[in-house]
C-alpha cells in the first residue's frame, strides 16, 4: 500500500505561522518514521489559515529536516510563474536532495486580485503545453533542439531531475498528463463515482510515456481513537471547508470549541451535508477500509491523505492509526 501526505500547513487558532511551521517538519518527520512515501505541501494564495503560500519555500525545510521521504508540491501553479525561475528553485533542491524531489503542477487561478497580482505587468501569459515544454528542457539541460531561449541553461547543472506530475480534476488536464506521459493526481473532491471514473480512464486511454501510466487519488481523511473525537474533528472541518472560498474566510483553522460553538443557517447545513461527501471519516478501521475500497475501485496506484483536522495532537495520532491499521511500515 502506497501511502502518501498532502499538508496545507493549517495555522490553528491561537497558534501563529511559526508554530504551524514548526509542527509540519516534525509531522513529515514523524511520516516518514512510520513509512508514508511522499510529503507535499499545497499552494495556497490570500489563505490567512494556512501557511503555504510558497511550496518550494517549505519543501526546502523540509528535505533538511528528513532523511528519505519524497518531499514535493502539491503543487505549483505554473502559469503565474516563469518556468525558468521554477526550474531553478527546483534544480537547487535535487540538487541538495537528489532523487527526493517532486514538482507536482497545476493550473488553479487562485482569486481573482491574486492572480492579477501575481502576474502583474505581462504582456501576456503562455500556453501551459509551452510551460512543460520549457520545464523539460531546463531539466534536461537541453541546448540542442529549437527553442526561443535555445542556449539558455538553468543552473546548477545536476545528473538528475525532479519528478513532475500534474495535477487535475478535468478530462482535460488528463488528456495533458497521458500525452506527456506524466503520472497524474487526481482528488475526490465529491464528484460522482462515474465522473471519477470517466476521467481516470480518459487519463490511461490517453497515456503514451515509456513506463506505465501512473495515478495518485487524493482525498481528506479523519479518524481518531473514537467516535467522539472524529466528530469534533470533522465539525471543525467542516466549518473551514464553508468558509474557505468566501472573501471573508476565516483568520485560522478553528478550534473544535469555535466549531461546537457555530450556529449555522439552514443554507450552511445544506453545505454542510454536501461537503461530508469530501471527506473520509470514521474509525481507523473504517477509514482504511474506505481508502482500500477506493484504491481497488480506481486501481490507483498510490492514496494520498490530506489529514486536514485541528491541533498537532490529533494530525500526529491520525497518521499514526492509519500506519498501524493499513501496516505501512
Amino acid at each position: 500500500m502506497r501511502l502518501s501526505i498532502l499538508d496545507y500547513v493549517p495555522i490553528f487558532e491561537d497558534r501563529s505561522a511559526h508554530e504551524a511551521f514548526q509542527h509540519s517538519v516534525e509531522y513529515a518527520q514523524r511520516a516518514e518514521q512510520l513509512g508514508y512515501m511522499r510529503y507535499w505541501v499545497a499552494e495556497h494564495h490570500q489563505v490567512r489559515s494556512v501557511a503555504s503560500s510558497a511550496p518550494e519555500m517549505v519543501m526546502m525545510s523540509l528535505l533538511e529536516q528528513t532523511r528519505k521521504i519524497r518531499i514535493g508540491s502539491g503543487g505549483v501553479m505554473l502559469p503565474h510563474y516563469s518556468p525558468f525561475k521554477v526550474a531553478e528553485q527546483f534544480k537547487i533542491m535535487e540538487a541538495r536532495h537528489p532523487r527526493r524531489v517532486d514538482m507536482a503542477i497545476g493550473r488553479s487561478p487562485s482569486f481573482k486580485n491574486v492572480n492579477a497580482a501575481l502576474n502583474e505587468n505581462k504582456e501576456e501569459k503562455l500556453d501551459f503545453e509551452t510551460q512543460l515544454d520549457d520545464l523539460n528542457k531546463y531539466f534536461s539541460d537541453n541546448i540542442d533542439d529549437a527553442h526561443r531561449f535555445k542556449s539558455l541553461l538553468a543552473t546548477p547543472l545536476i545528473p538528475t531531475a525532479p519528478e513532475m506530475f500534474i495535477l487535475g480534476m478535468s478530462e482535460r488536464s488528463a488528456k495533458l498528463a497521458g500525452r506527456r506521459g506524466l503520472p497524474f493526481v487526481i482528488a475526490q473532491m465529491g464528484q460522482s463515482l462515474s465522473s471519477l471514473d470517466e476521467v481516470i480512464k480518459v487519463y490511461r486511454d490517453e497515456y503514451s510515456g515509456d513506463a506505465k501510466p501512473y495515478v495518485i487519488l487524493a482525498t481528506f481523511v479523519v479518524t481518531a481513537r473514537n467516535d467522539e473525537k472524529v466528530e469534533h474533528l470533522l465539525s471543525a472541518l467542516q466549518l473551514w471547508l464553508l468558509r474557505i472560498h468566501y472573501l471573508d474566510q476565516p483568520h485560522f483553522y478553528p478550534s473544535i470549541e469555535t466549531a461546537e460553538n457555530r450556529v449555522y443557517s439552514d443554507r450552511e447545513s445544506e453545505k454542510l451535508e454536501k461537503n461530508k461527501r469530501r471527506i473520509i471519516y470514521g474509525t481507523p478501521r473504517e477509514v482504511s477500509r474506505e481508502l482500500l475500497e477506493l484504491k481497488h475501485r480506481y486501481g490507483v496506484d498510490e492514496l494520498m491523505i490530506l489529514p486536514h483536522v485541528y491541533g498537532e495532537d490529533a494530525r500526529l495520532e491520525l497518521i499514526e492509526l492509519l500506519a498501524h491499521e493499513l501496516n505501512l511500515g
